[in-house]
């Protein structure tokens, strides 16, 4: 059997972190019946709550559940970078990753066709705001505005085959995928810290060969405890700037 490693980079989220990760666990007997195992890697990037302790304690009462904690604060690409060097060092050809937020807006239940996807062919898998059946909930009138431009932006100076939503966060990754852009890119495959190195991460991908397939779902934000982290305008000039140099291969 191969192992599906969920894996949650966190920054103080200390009223999300619980609900998420037993969302994760109830997932566990249909993934056993699809032939995966389950991980579940939290990854607390030095937050300054109790997100870590909760983390802890999730780890002692579910031996699936396993604590990676930063010394520092490295922002989101670190966390991605730490979720994908951890699946590489413990995964092997045949197993998933499967990396979404830790503020519980996505919904673990999505895996599912995710798995299909993975089995039809595709090396990485997104789940995406804009395939048909998809819905958002929650999200701000002017973040659903500069989310839609910036969908437009990406898919004319990317243009990377059947993808449409270019930075959401919730993807699954085949171990295959991620060990040949790590050997293309080795500690360059995620330079950006901001929400950016999930654009730089699948761009990069996509010059390393991989196939990608998009499954519909919905963004629960209404769902999200606490405050969002998300520096909007900043973000988005790094984004829009990160794409402009990938197309140019800046980085």
């Amino acid at each position: 059997m191969n192992t599906l490693f969920a894996c949650l980079p966190c920054y103080n989220e200390e009223e999300n972190i619980i609900p998420l990760t037993l969302g994760w666990l109830e997932q566990e007997e249909v993934l056993k019946k699809e032939g995966f195992s389950l991980q579940v890697v939290a990854i607390d990037d030095k937050s300054t709550d109790s997100t870590k302790e909760k983390i802890s304690q999730l780890e002692r009462e579910h031996p699936q559940v396993h604590l990676v904690a930063h010394e520092k604060n490295m922002n989101l690409g670190g966390g991605v970078n730490t979720a994908v060097t951890y699946f590489l060092q413990h995964g092997v050809p045949g197993d998933l990753c499967v990396l979404m937020d830790g503020d519980n807006t996505h919904d673990p239940k999505y895996v599912h066709s995710m798995i299909q996807a993975v089995r039809r062919g595709a090396d990485v898998v997104i789940a995406s705001r804009y395939q048909g059946g998809a819905e958002v909930h929650g999200v701000p009138r002017h973040r659903l505005f500069l989310s839609d431009g910036a969908k437009l932006y990406y898919s004319l100076m990317l243009r990377v085959p059947k993808v449409k939503d270019y930075t959401c966060g919730y993807r699954a990754y085949t171990y295959q995928s991620l060990q040949r852009a790590r050997k293309k890119y080795g500690d360059k495959l995620i330079t950006q810290r901001s929400f950016a190195c999930m654009m730089e991460l699948l761009y990069k991908l996509y010059r390393s060969g991989c196939r990608f397939d998009e499954v519909p779902f919905s963004l629960r934000y209404d769902n999200k405890g606490g405050e969002s982290k998300m520096r909007v305008l900043r973000t988005m000039k790094d984004s829009l700037k990160t794409a402009w140099q990938l197309r140019r291969g800046k980085i």
